[in-house]
């Protein structure tokens, strides 16, 4: 995390029905005490989203089904920490088809390690040979 993110290690107790929402009204708040009178933080943070981790399992369920599943007793410290969410991928290339893919397989080059080529199954038996330069190299019924 970028150093103006960070809070200083604190220990809190802690409802076990706690979700991810009430841990990201918990960090916002110390962010905006930490950052004291930076406006312009403080409109930045109120829009920003929090994935926790336990144990290094993401929290995704209440604090206490994960403490189950993990099988951590709800009267231990434990670490929570808290990283920026992944953004979506973008497409950065689309090949439409007719068919439903089936399968999908990267091809290893031995030259060339960089190539990116894949082998594309669809239902109807075709296999089609796609790599990131070209369109469709070949096309085998």
């Amino acid at each position: 995390m970028p150093e103006r993110y960070q809070v200083p290690p604190v220990e809190i107790n802690l409802s076990t029905d706690s979700t991810v929402k009430d841990l990201t009204k918990i960090v916002k708040q110390l962010l905006i005490e930490e950052n004291e009178g930076d406006e312009e933080f403080e409109k930045e943070i109120a829009g920003r989203k929090f994935n926790f981790m336990i144990n290094e399992t993401f929290l995704t369920i209440d604090i206490k089904e994960l403490l189950l599943q993990l099988n951590i007793s709800n009267e231990t410290c434990v670490d929570i920490n808290y990283l920026f969410p992944l953004e979506k991928p973008k497409p950065t290339k689309s090949n439409p088809c007719d068919e439903w893919i089936s399968s999908i397989a990267s091809l290893q080059h031995i030259l060339n390690e960089k190539a990116k080529s894949y082998a594309v199954g669809f239902f109807n038996g075709d296999v089609k040979v796609y790599s990131s330069g070209h369109a469709e190299l070949l096309n085998v019924a």
